[in-house]
């Protein structure tokens, strides 16, 4: 029924009408490279990116009708998947979160500490977090997802629409900072 060179808006116009074939053309050209950038995206699990990838399928094909793509249809589809990604990156925050939280409290790893090792140890805390507070929005932000998030630089990258090279800078800069401070107040 379509020329295997139709472009991707003949497609979508038989795909509206409700063409199975066109769906299929359309998820077969442009699937694999919807895949891999997912998985820039979502490196793990890596059938999140598959369920992304699958997901964003199965809303065009069952809204197809409602479908109104405005400029190219690539563009429109890897825009979803990058929103659809971070959709499911803040999902499985909260789930850690959500873990976290039903998990029994325990000691703090300081609660060993001698009551003046334990002050010691709060006041160093508060210092810490007051420096971290001192450094420039963008290197505050890239230090905290990757210290108290625990992202990876990939992760942060992909995130912030920055380069790894950036996030590597911006912690070296954080800690650069962090250390100089820490000696100066006399913290070794």
């Amino acid at each position: 029924m379509f020329a295997p060179n139709s472009s991707d808006k003949q497609y979508l116009e038989a795909l509206v009408l409700g063409h199975e074939a066109a769906f299929d053309a359309l998820f077969i050209r442009h699937y694999a490279g919807l895949l891999r950038y997912a998985k820039t995206l979502l490196p793990y699990p890596t059938d999140a990116a598959e369920d992304v990838v699958a997901d964003l399928f199965c809303t065009i094909w069952t809204s197809r009708a409602q479908l109104n793509v405005q400029g190219s249809l690539a563009s429109y589809l890897y825009a979803a998947v990058k929103h659809r990604s971070y959709d499911k990156l803040r999902q499985q925050r909260r789930a850690i979160i959500a873990a976290e939280d039903d998990l029994p409290d325990t000691q703090p790893e300081a609660a060993h500490l001698q009551p003046d090792q334990l002050l010691d140890f709060q006041e160093l805390n508060e210092h810490l977090l007051q420096l971290i507070e001192r450094l420039p929005e963008r290197t505050r932000q890239v230090f905290q997802l990757h210290r108290d998030s625990g992202l990876t630089y990939e992760e942060i990258a992909a995130l912030l629409a920055i380069s790894i090279n950036s996030v590597k800078t911006h912690m070296f800069r954080a800690l650069r900072f962090l250390k100089s401070a820490l000696y100066a107040s006399g913290v070794q």
